[in-house]
């Protein structure tokens, strides 16, 4: 390929990359986005190759994804993204989600969502009225009691918390979240160590306790809207991310997969020389503007997307980027592998589609996929079954167990906590996702890289980027996607973008946080 002087470069083709090059796009900028993964866009939502199978004469074909489905009502700007293309009706509401506890030789099992969702009762009580709950009593025992004043104070110091308190943001993020559910009732440690995983793809023992601090009051405590959240109806990239990419192309735009950039190097006069390479095999697309193997391109502007192991990669090989990364050597990236089982029976409706395993379960998280994506619930409408989806995150020697003992442990899990589907497993699919998932380890708070770097002619983003908003996870990407954005367009004189910010608590908890704080000014921040 030859030169392409005109063109911005976004080398990523996730959530931040095609946030960052729609937003440009839409300002009149041509832009070229690359993605490596030769069969989908989308990085952490990406599409899988289909699964297909026989049951009772008829012929089934499914998608498969990467595992990700949920986007929370604390995602200003993803979903304000979702809005101006007039795909909100695409997504449907969660309805309840579910605490499924396993302690070795019983299963208890509660629904959590509405309790705490849909209640008029004021923050932070909308959390202690689960504690009415019989099996959540159950699950902490009588001999646990006195142990709930150690996780009232707990919620507290959650609650008191500043994430943008510089001061002490260094004693938080030395801390593992281990030290912090010390003491709680074993029941609450084994669910904060579920949401570690769920959050982090890791144990309490590995994870910072300024990010885990973060996700309780962005998630949990502070607001009870928050932790209502939406699916989509549909594959996330068909029904959400091809429709931003066509826009990308109408605008004038480039979309390549398969497409792995090896080497950055800065050029003498400004600008970057891209070395790439063609990943997969099979033909060519015909609406490729990349030859076949690979090649050298310009660009004299980079939007640089890529998750942590990528930019691992392209640092060991891009001796300018050193300036811009710096020291990523505290992060690392985790994988996680994504089990789904038809079966011919279903779990009674009263129970949520999603929610969480804990205690000594294999599951981190799960979902009924037939509760909330059309194409599963023709399943149940043909079989009278239903789809699970199961995710495993942690720990990572999980990931080196086989396929079949992965399915065997699953089914176990799902069976013990659902009897009435035993035995009626017709169809598995196994997904393992690579090594990109980013962890938030102790000692991370101060090693973020910044969107803007020390390149007038190179931005940053991506969810392990410091975009300078306490977000996480898709609006985080979201959020540094067009924080990047915006840092080019400012170059070119051109009208920026609105950064949306997280809703503040109400009145009642910020007054609270103020008397936690010691005064007026913390809670005024």
């Amino acid at each position: 390929m030859g030169t392409v002087a005109s063109r911005v470069v976004v080398v990523g083709g996730g959530i931040a990359g095609i946030t960052a090059a729609l937003s440009l796009a839409e300002r009149g900028l041509k832009v070229l986005l690359l993605e490596m993964d030769p069969v989908s866009f989308g990085g952490r939502v990406a599409s899988k190759p289909p699964t297909r199978f026989e049951h009772h004469g008829r012929e089934w074909n499914f998608t498969l994804e990467h595992g990700m489905h949920g986007w929370w009502r604390q995602y200003k700007n993803f979903l304000a993204l979702v809005e101006r293309y007039g795909l909100r009706e695409r997504l449907i509401d969660a309805d309840d989600q579910a605490i499924v506890f396993f302690d070795g030789k019983s299963v208890f099992k509660t629904n959590v969502g509405k309790e705490t969702q849909i209640t008029a009762v004021p923050e932070p009580f909308h959390h202690v009225r689960l504690l009415a709950k019989k099996n959540i009593r159950r699950m902490i025992g009588f001999s646990e009691l006195p142990r709930l004043g150690i996780l009232a104070a707990r919620v507290l110091e959650a609650i008191r918390f500043d994430p943008y308190d510089e001061v002490r943001k260094a004693e938080y993020d030395r801390t593992p979240v281990s030290d912090f559910t010390k003491g709680m009732p074993l029941f609450f440690q084994a669910f904060l160590r579920s949401l570690c995983r769920s959050g982090f793809f890791s144990d309490p023992q590995e994870v910072s306790l300024w990010a885990f601090m973060l996700a309780l009051q962005y998630y949990v405590f502070l607001r009870r809207d928050d932790q209502r959240f939406e699916f989509t109806r549909g594959p996330i990239v068909t029904s959400l991310f091809e429709p931003l990419l066509q826009r990308i192309r109408d605008l004038g735009g480039l979309t390549e997969k398969g497409i792995e950039v090896e080497n950055l190097e800065r050029t003498p006069h400004g600008g970057w020389r891209i070395r790439w390479r063609r990943r997969g095999s099979g033909p060519i697309p015909e609406a490729t503007s990349m030859p076949d193997g690979g090649g050298e391109l310009f660009a004299p502007e980079v939007v640089l997307a890529v998750d942590v192991s990528a930019a691992r990669k392209l640092l060991e090989r891009s001796p300018d980027l050193a300036r811009v990364y710096g020291d990523i050597s505290v992060f690392a990236g985790r994988p996680s592998t994504v089990i789904r089982t038809w079966w011919t029976r279903r779990p009674p409706l009263d129970w949520a589609e999603s929610g969480v395993f804990s205690g000594r379960a294999v599951i981190d998280c799960f979902f009924w996929l037939d509760r909330f994506q059309e194409e599963f619930s023709a399943w149940h409408s043909a079989t009278g079954g239903a789809v699970s989806e199961a995710h495993i995150y942690a720990p990572l020697s999980l990931h080196e167990l086989s396929d079949e003992e992965l399915i065997t442990r699953v089914e176990a899990d799902f069976e013990n906590a659902y009897p009435e589907i035993r035995k009626s497993a017709v169809h598995r699919t196994v997904v393992r996702n690579a090594a990109t998932h980013i962890n938030f380890p102790v000692g991370c708070g101060t090693s973020f890289p910044k969107v803007k770097t020390c390149f007038r002619d190179l931005v940053l983003c991506g969810d392990w980027i410091d975009g300078g908003s306490p977000v996480l996870y898709s609006e985080r990407a979201c959020q540094t996607g067009l924080t990047a954005a915006n840092e080019l367009l400012e170059v070119h004189g051109l009208e920026r973008y609105e950064i949306l910010r997280p809703a503040p608590p109400p009145a009642h908890m910020r007054a609270l946080q103020g008397v936690l704080r010691g005064g007026r000014g913390a809670a005024a921040r």
